[in-house]
């Protein structure tokens, strides 16, 4: 009798703890929600002070004569950046899960090395890389640097070793090749693992700030999250309007979350990648 009370208070305790931390980590998104309907002058009032809301700082944001080209620019960037991710990194997946060949751990050792290299410390050389190829003020500054990313590849080439050899040596005695088993059988079954690598990418490249900062310069090229920067008077940023911007930014995100969120779920556990 002792041991589901102790249990049941456990999961109580457990209950709360959770509670606890998703209310600390949804309290500075609320904040920025509620900002965003507050005068400049009355922005740090704390959260529950009568104040009257406006929609003057949204109508800012929205009639900003770039704030359609900021969000079309990063749209296309992180489309295009997630197609050729997905084009790149599927077919070496199922190479580095299902084919042997010479030199294949070295390789991958050395790929899983490059997490080790903090993206900062490449911010020089690439910068020269880009100007070389005259490639800055582009969107190709933040694509072709997003589209080898190790972190998807090992989790995509965790999941097809989770495959069972069975379902690839039936493909190959039907006669199936390599290409035939990779679009026919794995893509098929990867559903999950696919829908987590492209909700991890748009959240990453969409959420940008340091890359498009550095190397894009025309206002009507810019990314949305760098372009908050804009939203700028003589007596210094106006918070308000860039929390207004902030929060518009963030339901592209929130809405794919909420649209791949089984997806995301059932990929994360199925490849293995625990936080």
């Amino acid at each position: 009798m002792g041991k589901p009370v102790i249990d049941s208070r456990r999961q109580r305790v457990f209950t709360a703890v959770m509670w606890l931390l998703a209310i600390a980590m949804l309290y500075p998104f609320v904040m920025m929600v509620v900002i965003g309907f507050r005068p400049a002058g009355l922005a740090y009032k704390p959260l529950f002070s009568p104040v009257k809301p406006i929609w003057d700082n949204y109508q800012k944001v929205l009639f900003h004569k770039n704030f359609g080209d900021w969000y079309r620019n990063t749209i296309v960037t992180v489309t295009l950046t997630i197609a050729l991710r997905l084009l790149a990194t599927l077919p070496a997946a199922y190479a580095f899960s299902r084919l042997r060949f010479p030199g294949g751990r070295m390789i991958m050792a050395v790929l899983l090395a490059t997490l080790m290299v903090p993206g900062e410390t490449t911010m020089v050389p690439r910068y020269m890389f880009f100007r070389a190829l005259h490639l800055l003020d582009t969107s190709w500054t933040i694509i072709l640097p997003e589209i080898s990313e190790v972190f998807y590849l090992l989790l995509m080439t965790e999941f097809f070793r989770s495959v069972p050899e069975d379902f690839s040596e039936a493909a190959k005695i039907d006669g199936a090749g390599h290409v035939r088993i990779l679009v026919l059988l794995f893509l098929p079954l990867s559903g999950p693992s696919i829908a987590t690598t492209i909700l991890f990418s748009f959240i990453n490249i969409w959420n940008n700030f340091l890359d498009p900062f550095l190397f894009i310069n025309s206002m009507d090229r810019q990314l949305i999250t760098p372009a908050l920067r804009f939203f700028q008077e003589r007596g210094g940023a106006n918070v308000p309007v860039q929390l207004a911007g902030a929060t518009l930014s963030v339901v592209p995100v929130i809405a794919l979350f909420l649209f791949t969120q089984k997806f995301f779920v059932a990929g994360v556990s199925s490849s293995g990648i625990k936080g």
